[in-house]
């Protein structure tokens, strides 16, 4: 399992895939937890769809199964956006879900958050699949803005701004383990660990008697974690690119 590759991003690190071909050896399913490729900018589609189409031929050329589940950033991509294991003991999905307007940190909140407040009065509702449903139409609302820097410092100048983003990236940084403990208990309370990217920030943390995983991310200046499991236990390992 991992996530947040943002293939086709001028800031990810994935520019070829054969950088990140070794992970898919002596595995039987390869799972990208959501924000595998860019959908949502029509100026990186074109080299997100080659990068997308090259990963998945990859996984058939070695016999690998390949599952995606949706996130924020590829909210068509699939028609899954969670999965269960160890007889829904694990849950994983991207880290949308988690946050009732999905990415408190995004710019494009600050703009549209009536918008937001619209949706959530409406569809959110108290199953995961409603859930899950309305983090995609808030996804599809966030879109960014096709106006995008041509370059990755021109992104950084735009991705902080307004200043307040980042108080609201250190909260989430800081706080989203409990968050996604809370989101458990309201959605999945028969699930003991959540396994997510989303946030960035790759790592284990207990929350009480449950577990956050968090894959992580390839974007530049980020670390990702691939997190295997057995049937039994999950293993992370970081992500080397060759």
């Amino acid at each position: 399992m991992v996530s947040d590759w943002h293939l086709g991003h001028p800031g990810s690190r994935v520019n070829q895939i054969s950088r990140v071909e070794h992970l898919s050896e002596r595995i039987g399913t390869f799972v990208m937890v959501g924000d595998g490729r860019e959908e949502l900018v029509y100026g990186w589609q074109e080299r997100s769809d080659q990068l997308w189409s090259d990963l998945q031929s990859t996984c058939e050329k070695k016999g690998v199964e390949f599952v995606a589940l949706t996130g924020n950033h590829d909210p068509a991509v699939s028609e899954e956006g969670w999965m269960k294991l160890a007889g829904g003991k694990i849950l994983v999905t991207h880290g949308d879900m988690v946050y009732d307007t999905t990415s408190p940190w995004s710019k494009e909140l600050f703009a549209r958050r009536a918008a937001v407040q619209e949706v959530l009065s409406v569809r959110n509702g108290s199953s995961l699949e409603e859930r899950w449903r309305c983090a995609l139409e808030i996804g599809r609302l966030l879109r960014p803005d096709v106006k995008m820097a041509p370059n990755f410092l021109g992104y950084l100048k735009l991705a902080l701004w307004p200043p307040e983003r980042l108080v609201e990236i250190a909260k989430v940084w800081r706080g989203f383990p409990q968050e996604g403990g809370r989101f458990l208990e309201r959605f999945a309370p028969e699930a003991q660990t959540l396994v997510c990217g989303h946030f960035h920030r790759p790592g284990r943390f207990q929350v009480a008697d449950r577990e956050v995983w968090n894959t992580g991310s390839l974007m530049k200046m980020c670390r990702g974690l691939s997190i295997d499991f057995d049937g039994e236990k999950l293993v992370s390992a970081p992500i080397v690119l060759r």
